[in-house]
């Protein structure tokens, strides 16, 4: 009788069940497994096997767990636990997912300035704690939501790929044999910026060998040479100071860097000042109305000499019957200009009036702001009027209406900040309501919003940087 595989997932110390494996770095393999008492995804990297019996490997494996530990930082794995098992020490990291840098491509300047600096942070904890941070590289920094990256160690690349990735950010100093500094992790830094704004490293091939040697004479070539559109002088002038070939012209560590790309995001981000336009004069209403009058009344004739009458003539003759008419002509006329002037008027009102209720639909649903002009008149207060909420498809009240743009869903938390509890996720392409903010914590810009999900009102704040204007 054959006895049927057993498909239940391993269970580690009867907690963490083994999912998948995900892949091998430097000294361990990584698996995604799940925390079944804190009900949570997790990674377990354990030992690689083929090193158990290797004790230098195996004391440095131990010896970078606890170092992990103190290695504080948003953008750096958080540490659980640690332990061992059958004699294979292991370690137990939080669970991240997503796209890497290397998969996006070119990026805006914005967007790589936002992920640059959290990688650079990162670097620069573990260079003042002393201690290893993961390779430099656009494969190992995971993007995952709310415009947050991760720094991770390599298990995702394979051997030949971990190759050619360590020789494509090395520094000249470490090909010609000298010892790693914090300034050879600046080089690899600057490598790193130049890769996520032009979408290509600087220097490429697929021979690692070949690839590290060209570090020591090739011409990291200017930002401006591979994206014409792309016009910073401050940050091509960051760029080739951190890719100087000496490393005593580069900046020396990675907290000096970060120093100086804070200088060149608040140079970047100032306010620009509006050219000055003289104010342009609208005409009155009552101005309008004149000009409308003097335009439908003929033009007068030229007086005429008066006509001698004697003093005695009688009611009904010739003379007074003429003026007689002359008379009601005038009045005639007077009426009919009249009624043109209050015809205007009340076709003006009516129009006034659509402009400025279409002006009102357009801007509660599609968030068009048409201009509505005062025609002098002392402009209109706000009376709280909006379209109902079966209409337009968000909560009423608050100020300017978003739409969520993120493929995997926008979490809602309860306060700003990437390690604040999530209360709430909202689906991709859903309508908000924003009510506060931009609040920048984490370097993320953070938005408190209002948004219906499932029949039920959700608020709480959000990443800028994955909502967009309706």
């Amino acid at each position: 009788m054959t006895r049927a595989t057993p498909t239940t997932s391993p269970i580690l110390h009867g907690r963490y069940r083994i999912d998948e494996k995900l892949g091998a770095g430097r000294l361990a393999v990584v698996y995604r497994a799940y925390d079944e008492r804190l009900q949570r995804p997790v990674l377990v990297h354990m030992l690689r096997k083929e090193l158990l019996d290797k004790e230098p490997l195996r004391q440095r494996f131990i010896q970078e767990a606890h170092t992990s530990a103190r290695r504080s930082h948003p953008s750096l794995l958080e540490v659980f636990d640690s332990g061992e098992v059958a004699g294979r020490p292991y370690l137990i990291t939080e669970y991240v997912a997503g796209r890497t840098l290397r998969e996006l491509g070119a990026l805006t300047p914005e967007e790589a300035l936002l992920y640059f600096r959290q990688v650079v942070g990162a670097v620069a904890t573990c260079q003042v704690a002393g201690v290893q941070h993961p390779p430099v590289s656009s494969n190992n920094i995971i993007l995952v939501e709310d415009g947050h990256v991760e720094l991770v160690e390599s298990w995702l690349l394979s051997p030949a790929e971990v190759a050619l990735d360590n020789a494509s950010y090395r520094a000249p100093e470490r090909t010609e044999g000298r010892a790693a500094t914090p300034a050879s992790t600046v080089y690899a830094l600057g490598l790193l910026l130049f890769e996520m704004l032009t979408g290509r490293r600087a220097i490429g091939g697929a021979d690692p060998r070949a690839v590290a040697q060209a570090h020591l004479t090739a011409r990291i070539p200017l930002l401006r040479e591979i994206r014409p559109t792309l016009y910073a002088p401050s940050l091509e002038r960051l760029v080739q100071q951190a890719t100087a070939r000496h490393p005593e012209q580069r900046y020396p560590d990675a907290v000096a860097l970060a120093q100086a790309l804070d200088d060149l995001r608040r140079e970047i981000g100032g306010d620009t000042q509006r050219l000055a336009t003289p104010p342009v004069r609208t005409p009155s209403l009552r101005e309008r109305l004149n000009r409308t009058a003097i335009g439908l009344v003929a033009p007068r004739r030229a007086p005429q000499p008066a006509l001698s009458h004697p003093p005695d003539v009688a009611p009904g003759m010739p003379g007074v019957a003429a003026r007689g008419t002359q008379s009601q002509s005038l009045r005639n006329r007077r009426r009919s200009i009249l009624g043109i002037v209050i015809l205007l008027s009340l076709l003006l009102a009516v129009a006034c009036g659509a402009y400025y209720g279409v002006s009102v639909v357009l801007d509660e649903l599609a968030r068009v702001e048409l201009p509505r002009p005062t025609l002098g008149l002392p402009a209109v207060p706000d009376l709280g009027i909006h379209l109902p909420e079966w209409l337009t498809g968000v909560v009423s009240g608050g100020g300017e209406v978003l739409v969520v743009d993120s493929a995997v869903g926008l979490r809602v938390r309860a306060a700003p900040g990437l390690q604040t509890a999530v209360i709430d996720v909202l689906p991709n392409g859903a309508r908000v309501r924003k009510l506060e903010g931009p609040i920048e914590v984490d370097s993320v810009p953070w938005l408190r919003v209002r948004a219906r999900v499932d029949g039920r009102i959700v608020e709480g704040w959000v990443s800028g940087n994955f909502v967009k204007p309706l």
